[in-house]
């Protein structure tokens, strides 16, 4: 049986855990129910949503459209490290062997510590 690749990371669209699967119906899954269905995983990565989130605001004045705000992610590094890392411990908990993890975010943000 072929592993799923669960993958952790920063990006406006979800949380940590990327939904990088689309579903018949239209949602969006990481690959596993397992995962998708955890009430856990879904807390901590909601919540690091919206801390990832809470970094970008409208600017008129950017090509984008937007604005980062590189000061503050160094402020919340921490707290998403922190967090990132429960969403790994929960994954690891619940595991039934039919995923592996791999963290694409959590060196970056050891960086900005």
């Amino acid at each position: 049986m072929k592993k799923i690749e669960i993958l952790i990371g920063l990006e406006l669209v979800w949380g940590p855990v990327l939904k990088n699967y689309e579903l018949e119906d239209g949602t969006f899954s990481s690959g596993s129910p397992i995962v998708d269905n955890d009430p856990i995983i879904n807390k901590l990565d909601k919540e690091v949503n919206d801390l990832w989130c809470s970094l970008v605001s409208d600017d008129e004045n950017s090509d984008s459209g937007i604005k980062f705000d590189y000061e503050r992610e160094k402020e919340l590094a921490p707290k998403l490290l922190d967090l990132i890392n429960q969403i790994k411990e929960r994954l690891n908990e619940i595991n039934d062997g039919s995923y592996y993890v791999y963290d694409m975010i959590s060196r970056n943000l050891k960086k900005l510590l």
